[in-house]
């Protein structure tokens, strides 16, 4: 009885961390094309070119260890940078900026900036090299 209340509640973390999950990368540079290799532990995404206002994008489960993790190397004109995408959490980072399980990455002309939810704002996370 315990155990099924605790399912049945919609703000569970239980019920939360074996959903969908989704990785958008977004290119916003105006006169670059971007490439993204992506992978986990796992997977192996491939390399993928990316043009000026398009996107490339995943979906997936996190595992049941919470154990899931996927890192891209990118690169363009203006440099290489490389870093985790998702990963898991023992605090509130990234679910924070994630909107309704949906973590946006976007290329910027500094480096590669994660979306802020739905404010529309950017963090930069990895600058340019």
């Amino acid at each position: 009885m315990i155990i099924n209340s605790c399912f049945a509640q919609s703000d569970s973390s239980l019920i939360d961390q074996f959903s969908n999950w989704e990785v958008d990368i977004v290119n916003d540079l105006k006169d670059s094309t971007l490439v993204a290799h992506c992978k986990s532990k796992d997977d192996d995404l491939g390399e993928h070119v990316i043009k000026p206002g398009d996107k490339y994008f995943w979906k997936f489960h996190e595992n049941v260890l919470q154990t899931t993790l996927y890192w891209c190397n990118f690169s363009s004109k203006r440099g290489q940078a490389s870093g985790q995408v998702f990963w898991p959490e023992k605090s509130h980072w990234l679910s924070d900026r994630c909107n309704r399980n949906t973590c946006i990455w976007v290329a910027k002309d500094d480096g590669i900036s994660i979306r802020l939810g739905v404010f529309g704002l950017y963090e930069l996370v990895y600058p340019w090299k």
